[in-house]
């Protein structure tokens, strides 16, 4: 005696619908494909914008810097073992110079100018009431992320649109 399995023979439905199937997968994996390839590229042009804040801003002199911002800026001291940057600065013009205190894009961002590194003040540098005087000095202290800055580190100030280079951190 002989046996003989057998399995019925798919009908014209089951084979377009295995084609279906497929092809849904095919146009899954071409979507999944396109916004992994756009999120690449979004984040790439993303991040090279970011990455040099000195980007539309104007390099100036001492005196123009001083003009535009209504400080000079008198010492980038790397301190705590390195941890902070004390940024000193001559109030010239006080209602200027209140700007950096109040308003967002007029904070001060630092970048070494050898790595690119860049720091940048999440929140405003002092939070008294006090007003700025003409002629005196202030400072606050900036977190030294990744020690970016060391003694001797050339360093591009920026304060909105005006960037002071060449300023040499000092120990």
């Amino acid at each position: 005696m002989t046996t003989t399995l057998t399995r019925p023979l798919p009908g014209p439905d089951a084979t377009a619908g295995r084609g279906r199937g497929r092809a849904r997968r095919l146009v899954w994996l071409l979507v999944v494909l396109a916004l992994a390839v756009g999120a690449t590229f979004g984040y790439r042009a993303y991040a090279a914008h970011a990455a040099d804040v000195r980007t539309g801003t104007d390099a100036v002199s001492a005196d123009e810097f001083a003009a535009r911002t209504g400080i000079r800026v008198d010492l980038l001291g790397v301190t705590a073992q390195g941890g902070m940057i004390e940024f000193r600065y001559q109030v010239l013009d006080p209602d200027k110079a209140s700007l950096i205190l109040h308003d967002e894009s007029k904070r001060p961002i630092l970048v070494a100018e050898g790595s690119g590194q860049t720091l940048a003040m999440v929140s405003r540098p002092h939070s008294h009431k006090a007003d700025l005087r003409a002629g005196g000095t202030y400072f606050f202290l900036m977190a030294n992320t990744a020690s970016a800055i060391h003694d001797g580190t050339e360093v591009s100030v920026i304060i909105g649109d005006a960037r002071l280079e060449h300023v040499a951190a000092r120990a």
